[in-house]
């Protein structure tokens, strides 16, 4: 990236360029495309007044107030974005794809993408329930239930609402009560021993 008197001139690309230096008054800042993301204190100044040649050279990742971006470089999962972010990439560094999820209408992540985003340790934006055979899940978000899951492993966006998961035995319990003392009316006491089976 070329700075005459502190202000951007052009974006080159890899290769050899003759660039005038009057006064010394040129600047280059140099990038490694190893590191896809473009991090400058001229990110700004280089989206809004050179827009034809930003949108030349940079993918700009932004994200809604509800949603999550998941990025892929190359077919490798990249990175994932959390709500109200941006994230400026350097276009030649993919091919890039961005998937963006609305997470207004529901919190629940596709178990493919869940599976995706454990393998590659970009867990850190998503909750995981497993709810066993023989039992049900019921699903709260932000104290009010929302629906019953059942057995599986379930993942959920954590982007400002709050996720939980109450775990209920479906399978058949037993509950005994030993020993109560019971008096009739004509003052008997008879030892009662009651046994009952009952399922939710």
């Amino acid at each position: 990236m070329t700075l005459y008197k502190g202000e951007i001139k052009a974006v080159l690309v890899p290769g050899e360029h003759w660039l005038a230096n009057r006064r010394r008054s040129l600047e280059v800042s140099r990038h490694d495309l190893k590191n896809p993301e473009f991090v400058s204190a001229y990110e700004k100044a280089l989206l809004d007044k050179l827009p034809d040649v930003a949108a030349r050279h940079f993918t700009v990742v932004r994200t809604g107030r509800t949603e999550v971006a998941v990025i892929e470089r190359d077919g490798g999962l990249h990175a994932v974005l959390a709500p109200d972010r941006k994230l400026v990439l350097w276009t030649d560094a993919g091919p890039w794809k961005v998937t963006v999820i609305d997470t207004a209408a529901d919190l629940a992540i596709d178990p493919a993408v869940m599976r995706r985003l454990g393998q590659a340790r970009k867990a850190e934006l998503m909750s995981v329930h497993p709810v066993v055979d023989g039992q049900a899940g019921l699903l709260f978000v932000d104290g009010a239930l929302v629906r019953t899951l059942t057995a599986g492993v379930h993942g959920f966006w954590n982007v400002g609402r709050m996720v939980q998961i109450k775990v209920v035995d479906l399978k058949r319990q037993s509950l005994d009560v030993a020993g109560q003392e019971v008096l009739t009316k004509d003052r008997v006491t008879i030892r009662v021993n009651i046994a009952a089976e009952y399922r939710v």
